[in-house]
């Protein structure tokens, strides 16, 4: 993967990505109202007119695999030769769907569910995120609904050949809309950090993109400044190179719940759970502790974590999280994000995927579990 295009107004640029592929018919796969509202739509209109390109934009938030088969075929029928993907996670994901699609279509729902590999592709595909949370513009997932259930694809042939990183199109985006996506940037740099399957390397990247959500976040939550803006999107990017190599852990196994019943965005709906987790990772016995490096290596991983966060002790650690939640306008109580019951609570925590909770540094017992979904044990 290669990137020569890293800063704030470098989408004007692109023609340094697009030109060496020599691409006959370009698939742009686009947010709706998001790729006019944040600026690239009048960009591309002048840098790509030289190119015939299809734009495909039908499809809903949560990538359905039906939308990807329909881009598949869409692609097919055109003679799409080169995939760019321009805006936040959803578009990523059906780009790589249609790509991982469009060699084998008629068995897309086997490939999505893991049961046939991603046939390797010729065609290059270039992304280009106008969100700063997911980074999905530097991994090899993408993420579909078949129904209510959610399927992670991974394939090598899934990453990106190049991407473009320009704080400007970060702009259109509301404050809310910020702050959510910047928390998922930086659950993905804490549970890369404390994942079972973290390295030396994917641990760097996570201490570097967490410092500077900690010092820019909030304030490019409210302001237009280009270097916070920059900031976050790549602090984003790095969080989505260490998940590329780590993958998620318990904050996402429970997030998925809470958007698919109660249509909690992601970013939010990892952090309703991720303070008491990070808390009661704090406080695990070495019992608990099933990160083969030890118990050792899993502390020293958190104490560096909780000093880039500022969290003093452990006690302070769910409170301390959920306050930077308020302060950047996020609503840190599930029960006042719709999950209003014990029974209802307890329901969601069902909705897990268990093979993340084995990459969790922690065994949650499901005392554990109650305690975070805030049910009683029984």
């Amino acid at each position: 993967m290669s990137s020569p295009l890293n800063t704030y107004g470098s989408l004007s640029r692109i023609r340094k990505c697009v030109s060496p592929y020599y691409p006959r018919h370009i698939l742009l796969v686009t947010g709706r109202g998001s790729f006019e509202a944040c600026g690239a739509k009048a960009i591309l209109d002048t840098e790509l007119d030289d190119y015939q390109v299809t734009r495909f934009y039908d499809f809903e938030i949560n990538p359905k695999l039906e939308d990807a088969v329909h881009g598949a075929k869409l692609a097919i029928e055109s003679e799409i030769d080169l995939i760019l993907a321009v805006g936040g996670g959803s578009p990523m994901d059906i780009a790589k769907l249609i790509k991982a699609f469009m060699p084998d279509v008629e068995n897309s729902e086997k490939i999505a569910k893991g049961n046939i590999a991603v046939t390797p592709s010729s065609i290059p595909l270039i992304t280009v995120p106008t969100t700063a949370g997911s980074g999905s513009e530097a991994t090899h997932f993408a993420v579909v609904y078949i129904g209510k259930d959610k399927y992670s694809l991974a394939s090598p042939d899934l990453s990106p050949q190049a991407y473009i990183l320009d704080g400007q199109l970060l702009r259109s985006a509301s404050p809310y809309q910020r702050a959510v996506n910047g928390l998922d940037a930086m659950a993905q740099a804490l549970e890369g950090a404390w994942a079972v399957n973290s390295t030396k390397e994917s641990r760097r990247r996570s201490y570097k993109a967490l410092a500077l959500l900690v010092k820019s976040l909030p304030t490019m939550v409210k302001s237009d400044t280009p270097s916070y803006l920059q900031n976050v999107l790549l602090a984003a990017h790095l969080a989505g190179q260490v998940i590329n190599t780590t993958k998620t852990t318990a904050a996402h196994a429970f997030s998925y719940a809470f958007s698919s019943y109660h249509d909690v965005p992601h970013g939010h709906a990892v952090w309703m759970t991720l303070p008491a987790i990070f808390s009661k990772h704090l406080t695990a016995e070495d019992s608990a502790i099933q990160d083969p490096r030890g118990a050792a290596h899993v502390r020293t991983v958190l104490a560096k974590l909780s000093k880039i966060l500022d969290i003093p002790s452990a006690d302070q650690c769910e409170n301390n999280l959920k306050q930077f939640m308020a302060q950047i306008g996020v609503e840190p109580d599930m029960i006042k994000m719709g999950a209003n019951t014990p029974k209802q609570r307890k329901f969601l925590s069902q909705q897990v995927n268990a093979e993340r909770l084995g990459n969790n540094p922690v065994h949650l017992t499901p005392e554990d579990i109650a305690n975070i979904f805030q049910y009683r044990f029984d």
